[in-house]
C-alpha cells in the first residue's frame, strides 16, 4: 500500500492506495480508503504535526499489519437492498486451483507443447484439457455443460465450445503419449511404487439400440443387455492410475492385459528390474500367466524387466482332485488318532500333504482342532500350498505348453464370518423375491449370488406336476449347503517361489486389489464417467482419457494430503470439499463462502494457497493463480 494525495484549489485529501493488475494484464492503482482532508486531520492532530509525514507513517503501519495478518480497517462501498448487476458472475470455485497445482507439477504445459509440435491447431489445448479435468471432478456432465460450468471458475474459458470437440480428436490421437508422459512426470511430484501393478477391467453401458465398432453387446457388470464399452486399468501399488485401454464390449477382457502391459513396459521407463502383476480370476488365463512368468527385453533399450504374477484361483472352478485337497480340513491326531493297522508313515505323509500352517509356527494344523472362539485365532490366516502344472485351454496362443505354478489356499475365521453374513443377506433377499414372485408381484430378476439360492419346482415331492404358480419358487437347500462348503477358504496362484516371497507377503499383495476396485467405483460414481454424450468412437476414447487423467490427479492429491495431515481422508470427502470451495465478490474484494475444515487447512499447508479469509484482495487471488501454475 502507498499514500495517495489529491490536491485541488481549496483542499488537499490523503488516501490509502494500492497497486493491482487489470484482467488485460496492465497495472493500475486503486483507493483502499480515505484518510481525510488536510483540514480534518489538522483539527484532529493539532498544528504542530506534519500531516504528510503522519499519513506516510499511518500507511506504513497498515502495510505492516497487513503483512502480519493483523486486522486492517477497510472501506466498502455497499448500498443495502439494491439489486446487483444482472448476468455478472459473483461466486467462483477455487477448489480447482488445488487440482491445477497437481496438473502443473506434472508439467502439463510441456505435454501440450510436445503434442502441438505434431498437430496444427489454433485453440488453447492446454486450457481445454485442464478444464475438462476440473469439471469432471467438480461438476461432471456433458461437454456443453462442462463448457458452461467452467465460466464459474476464476479463469474462464478462452475458447469456444466447438474447440472442445476438436480437442477431443487430438486427445484421442495422443492417448498413449499422454499416459506415458504423465507417469514419467508424476514420479517427480509424488511417490510411485511400480514394484506391484494391479490390473482389472470394468465396462460402461450405453443406452442405444444399435451397435457400432466400439459399443457392442457383451458381458455387462451391471447385467445390461445394451451395448457396452470396456475399460482396462493398471494402477501402481499405491493405487495411483498408471495406464489404461478402451476396447469394444464384445471382446474378452483376458486378451486386453498383455497389449497394455507391453506398452507400459516399453514406453513408461519404469525404474524396477522386477515387478509383480496382480489380477483377479477373470484375467487369469494361461496366456496372461505365461506372459508374466518371464523376462522382457525393453524396446529400443538393453534393459530387461522380469515380471511375475499373482492371481486369484476360483475354488469352484478347480478340478475334483485339486478341490478335494483345497477343502480338506486336515487330520487331527488328537481327534482322530492312528488306528491299529494304519501305517504311521503314510498317516504323517497325508497330514503333511493336507494339513494347514500359519505364520510364526512350525506346526501342521487340522482346521477341526482350531478354537474358532479364541480371539487370537480370529485374524490368523492358515494356509497350505503345493505346486501344480497348468495347461492352456480354448483359443490360447500357447497350445502345447505347460506352466508350473504355486497354488496357495488360505483359511480365515474372519473371512468365514464375512461369507456367512453375506450369504445371510442374499438369502433374505432371495426369500423376499420368492414371496413376491409367488404372489405374482414382480419378475424374478437377481444377481447370480442371489439367484443360485432359488429353485423352481415343476413337480412336488410326490412327483405330481405343480400347476399352482404360487408354490413353484423356494429356497434351494442343497445350494445353500454347497455354498457353505467354501466358507473361509480362498485361493491364489503365483509363479513366485516361497524363497522369494512367503505366503504372508503374497496375501498382502493380493489384498491391495481393493485400490483398483475403488478407482472404478470413483469413476462411476463421483466422476460419473457415464452417461457419455458422444457418438464418435474416437471422441468416446478421448472422453475416457480425460476421466483417467482426472482420476490420476485426484489420487495424487489424495496421497499428498493424507501424508501432510497424517491421517486417511476418504476421497469422496476430498471431492466434496473441493466442490464447496467457493469465494464471492464483495466490492473490491473477495470473501470465502465455505466451511473451514481440517481438509481445507491441509490443502492450504500443502500447496500454499488459502481462501478462508473474510476479505481477500484481488492481488492475493492473482498470486494464488500464479502459485497454482508453478512447475
Amino acid at each position: 500500500m502507498k499514500l495517495s494525495i489529491s490536491k485541488s484549489k481549496n483542499t488537499v485529501i490523503y488516501y490509502v492506495a494500492e497497486s493491482y493488475r487489470k484482467p488485460n494484464g496492465t497495472s493500475s492503482t486503486r483507493t483502499v480508503k480515505k484518510i481525510g482532508s488536510e483540514a480534518e486531520l489538522r483539527e484532529k492532530l493539532g498544528d504542530g504535526v506534519d500531516i504528510k509525514a503522519w499519513c506516510q507513517e499511518y500507511v506504513r503501519k497498515l502495510t505492516a499489519d497487513a503483512k502480519a495478518h493483523k486486522p486492517v480497517p477497510v472501506e466498502l462501498s455497499l448500498i443495502p437492498d439494491v439489486p446487483y448487476e444482472k448476468n455478472v458472475i459473483r461466486s467462483f470455485n477455487v477448489g480447482y486451483l488445488f487440482l491445477q497445482r497437481i496438473l502443473y507439477q506434472e508439467n502439463i504445459s510441456q505435454m501440450v507443447k510436445e503434442i502441438k509440435s505434431r498437430h496444427s491447431f489454433q485453440f488453447n489445448l492446454e486450457k481445454i484439457i485442464c478444464d475438462l479435468i476440473y469439471a469432471r471432478i467438480l461438476d461432471p456432465s456433458s461437454k456443453k455443460s462442462t463448457y458452461d460450468y467452467c465460466h464459474s471458475l476464476l479463469e474462464a474459458p478462452d475458447y469456444e465450445l466447438h474447440d472442445v470437440y476438436r480437442a477431443l480428436d487430438i486427445i484421442h490421437k495422443e492417448m498413449d503419449f499422454i499416459q506415458s508422459f504423465l507417469y514419467q512426470q508424476s514420479v517427480k511430484c509424488c511417490q510411485r511404487d511400480t514394484s506391484v501393478l494391479f490390473y482389472d477391467c470394468t465396462n460402461f453401458f450405453f443406452e442405444i439400440d444399435d451397435e457400432d465398432e466400439l459399443r457392442r453387446v457383451g458381458f455387462s457388470k451391471e447385467h445390461r443387455t445394451t451395448p457396452i464399452v470396456q475399460f482396462g486399468l493398471f494402477t501402481d501399488r499405491r493405487g495411483i492410475p498408471l495406464g489404461f485401454s478402451v476396447f469394444n464390449g464384445s471382446q474378452s477382457e483376458q486378451i486386453s492385459l498383455t497389449p497394455l502391459e507391453e506398452k507400459i513396459l516399453n514406453d513408461f521407463n519404469l525404474p524396477d528390474s522386477r515387478l509383480i502383476v496382480c489380477t483377479d480370476s477373470g484375467l487369469a488365463s494361461f496366456d496372461n500367466k505365461e506372459f508374466n512368468a518371464k523376462t522382457h527385453l525393453i524396446k529400443n533399450s538393453l534393459n530387461c524387466i522380469t515380471t511375475d504374477y499373482i492371481t486369484i484361483r476360483p475354488l469352484r472352478k478347480m478340478d475334483a482332485v485339486t478341490l478335494e485337497w483345497a477343502l480338506n480340513r486336515g487330520r487331527s491326531l488328537t481327534l482322530n488318532p492312528i488306528k491299529d493297522g494304519e501305517n504311521p508313515d503314510k498317516v504323517f505323509a497325508e497330514i503333511e500333504r493336507t494339513g494347514w500352517r500359519t505364520e510364526g509356527s512350525n506346526r501342521v494344523f487340522s482346521l477341526d482342532e482350531i478354537d474358532e472362539d479364541d480371539p487370537e485365532n480370529y485374524n490368523r490366516i492358515f494356509y497350505k500350498e503345493k505346486y501344480v502344472i497348468i495347461t492352456p485351454s480354448g483359443k490360447s496362443k500357447n497350445k502345447g505348453k505347460t506352466l508350473e505354478e504355486r497354488l496357495i489356499v488360505t483359511y480365515s475365521i474372519k473371512y468365514k464370518h464375512f461369507m456367512q453374513h453375506k450369504r445371510l443377506l442374499n438369502l433374505n433377499k432371495a426369500s423376499r423375491m420368492i414371496a413376491a414372485k409367488n404372489s405374482k408381484k414382480l419378475d424374478l430378476k437377481a444377481s447370480d449370488s442371489v439367484r443360485k439360492f432359488i429353485q423352481i419346482q415343476s413337480v412336488d415331492n410326490k412327483g405330481n406336476t405343480i400347476t399352482d404358480s404360487s408354490n413353484r419358487y423356494s429356497l434351494d437347500e442343497a445350494a445353500i449347503l454347497e455354498d457353505a462348503r467354501y466358507d473361509g477358504f480362498y485361493a491364489v496362484s503365483t509363479n513366485i517361489s516361497p524363497e522369494v516371497m512367503p505366503v504372508k507377503e503374497i496375501i498382502t499383495v493380493n489384498k491391495g486389489r481393493w485400490e483398483i476396485e475403488e478407482s472404478f467405483m470413483i469413476m462411476k460414481s463421483e466422476l460419473r464417467a457415464r452417461p457419455v454424450y458422444l457418438q464418435n468412437s474416437e471422441r468416446i476414447k478421448a472422453h475416457f482419457t480425460t476421466c483417467f487423467m482426472s482420476l490420476q490427479v485426484l489420487r495424487i492429491l489424495e496421497q499428498k494430503l493424507n501424508e501432510k495431515i497424517g491421517k486417511i481422508i476418504p476421497i469422496q470427502q476430498l471431492i466434496s470439499t473441493l466442490r464447496k470451495m467457493q469465494i464471492t465478490t464483495i466490492d473490491k474484494y473477495y470473501t470465502g463462502a465455505y466451511t473451514r475444515t481440517d481438509i481445507t487447512d491441509g490443502l492450504y499447508d500443502l500447496l500454499g494457497m488459502r481462501f478462508d479469509s473474510e476479505l481477500i484482495t484481488k492481488g492475493k487471488i492473482e498470486t494464488s493463480k500464479k502459485i497454482s501454475k508453478k512447475f
